[in-house]
């Protein structure tokens, strides 16, 4: 691996569009539609029978799936099953009101916790003052809740990551030249966190330029429509900076679509879908998070909240993060960082 760091949907597929391994098209199918769950019976003498017969439950509130989101609910799965609770996971489909109502509706159901991928502020704020006012702990995953009290947060650093994807393409580009941004869900942590760190380095890089900053909400096919005017406008580009591995994705099919040579392009996730875009070389590099095992970590940290111990849980718990290049992606396919998908 390179040096370790600190720190989504239209009917017509796309050439690079998010493929699903068997397994996480199971989840979805099982476990992921709205208002589907995953059970599994406890095993005797396991610490959630309340010395009765019910399984006690932990809700999932996940603000849509993709690969990401996907590999994190394989990972909350595998680890409920291994230690004989239930899960119901719920998918807000990138409805902030839909998300809202669902907290709600896994507050009234007495889950004894929350896990929680918040879609913007507006549902983040809302959706933990139910689950407080209900008594209910939070364990937020990947985003940061933009109001209320939550245990903690699992997630990488955003600021960094976003610092080192920049740094990596002016490293590409030669240290000059006109880029362009393709961000995610405006006023989302993730968006704000990864736009500073690149603007860390863009603002000490005088000599590479900015020319185009859009949004895609996160969104492959969003971003294959948006980046298709951006590059009709700039023909040019030396460079682009995407905000998840979705949105590059769609750009690399709108530059397809376009017969335009690859442009160098460094995003963000590490989706397997990612990786044979770099091995295809029409995306350069990804910084690859590990979902699985913050999916395996927000269920045992709501086990224990549950139980009592959420003092003893860290409030921050950032996962590291790996830059992935030609150079070492099949040491990052090997490594699984997207559970059975990876």
């Amino acid at each position: 691996m390179t040096e370790p760091m600190d720190r989504a949907r239209s009917r017509r597929p796309l050439r690079h569009q998010v493929r699903w391994h068997r397994g996480a098209a199971a989840a979805g199918a099982a476990t992921v539609l709205l208002l589907a769950a995953c059970s599994t019976e406890p095993a005797a003498g396991s610490p959630n029978t309340d010395g009765g017969s019910d399984t006690r439950t932990i809700g999932v509130s996940m603000s849509f799936l993709n690969q990401f989101y996907a590999a994190a609910v394989e990972g909350m799965e595998d680890e409920a099953a291994a230690q004989g609770w239930k899960l119901v996971v719920l998918n807000a489909n990138s409805n902030s009101s839909q998300q809202v109502n669902q907290v709600q509706n896994l507050v009234s159901q007495d889950v004894g916790a929350v896990i929680f991928a918040q879609l913007d502020a507006a549902s983040g704020g809302a959706s933990l003052t139910a689950a407080n006012d209900a008594g209910v702990p939070v364990i937020a995953i990947d985003q940061v809740p933009a109001a209320g009290d939550y245990v903690t947060y699992i997630g990488s650093d955003s600021v960094r990551m976003g610092e080192q994807a920049c740094d990596f393409l002016v490293e590409t580009i030669g240290g000059s030249g006109d880029i362009a941004i393709v961000q995610g869900v405006p006023g989302s942590s993730t968006q704000l966190q990864r736009t500073e760190g690149c603007d860390r380095v863009l603002t000490a890089t005088s000599s590479v330029s900015v020319v185009s900053t859009t949004s895609a909400n996160w969104d492959q096919n969003t971003a294959a429509n948006v980046f298709a005017n951006v590059l009709t406008a700039n023909p040019d580009l030396d460079g682009i900076f995407a905000q998840n591995d979705d949105m590059a994705l769609g750009a690399a099919t709108a530059i397809e679509s376009a017969d335009h040579p690859a442009i160098p392009m460094v995003t963000i996730d590490g989706f397997p879908a990612a990786y044979e875009a770099i091995d295809a070389g029409t995306v350069t590099a990804t910084i690859s998070q590990q979902p699985y095992l913050m999916g395996q970590l927000a269920v045992r940290n709501a086990i224990t909240a549950i139980d009592g111990g959420a003092a003893d849980i860290p409030k921050d718990q950032i996962q590291e993060a790996v830059l992935v290049t030609k150079e070492n992606v099949e040491q990052a396919r090997a490594a699984k960082y997207y559970g059975s998908a990876g």
